[in-house]
């Protein structure tokens, strides 16, 4: 969308995270500049970005108040902020089973942990923004129907990437990764085609405003 003229960065703490997105980045113009770094410190002059987006990072950032002075930082006067987290995990059916089924596995301490996810709302990440200087800023939320493959083959592999799992996988093995699967893909079969795939809603809240 930049065009052969703009540049885009893209910054994650992650080294595995930015790994797959190199690998998984457009080839149309100049490579995208990843950077391993933290959203409370980024690496970029003042005013360095006609808009800035972070999708489904703001409830896992440390400090979401330094991240958004961070932001407003690095955005021009005049450009654009938007990020979108998820909202309520029972908006989401996919999650809501996903949520049931760490705490039958894992017990309510893990599944408090897998909440956190959820917890940075709408209301929160507005108001981060506006102190950090934004202006204009709207919220909303957002509903998506998302076409996944086969759920036996796609839900462990998903789960496996969650910290949440693994604490399971780490006591229980490998069976307790198929245990949370096919409990997950239970809770969902009411909503799954008989080839086993299945398309769910999933709600997110968009923020967005101008610096």
């Amino acid at each position: 969308m930049v065009g052969p003229a703009g540049r885009v960065s893209g910054i994650d703490p992650d080294e595995g995270m930015l790994r797959v997105a190199a690998a998984h980045r457009p080839r149309m113009y100049p490579d995208i500049e990843f950077t391993e770094a933290s959203a409370e410190k980024l690496p970029h002059t003042d005013a360095a970005f006609d808009a800035v987006v972070c999708q489904q990072g703001a409830q896992f950032f440390a400090d979401l108040d330094a991240a958004a002075a961070e932001t407003a930082r690095v955005t021009r006067p005049g450009g654009r902020f938007a990020a979108t987290v998820w909202a309520a995990k029972d908006l989401s059916p996919y999650f809501a089973a996903q949520y049931e089924a760490i705490k039958e596995y894992g017990g309510e301490e893990t599944a408090a942990e897998y909440t956190k996810a959820f917890t940075c709302t709408a209301q929160r990440l507005t108001a981060a923004f506006r102190s950090a200087g934004f202006q204009h800023t709207t919220a909303r939320e957002v509903t998506f129907g998302i076409a996944l493959p086969r759920l036996a083959d796609f839900a462990p592999g998903h789960l496996s990437a969650l910290p949440w799992v693994q604490e399971i996988v780490d006591t229980g093995g490998p069976e307790a990764l198929s245990g949370v699967s096919r409990a997950m893909c239970a809770r969902l079969a009411d909503r799954t085609t008989p080839d086993g795939t299945a398309t769910l809603p999933f709600t997110a809240a968009l923020v967005t405003g101008i610096r």
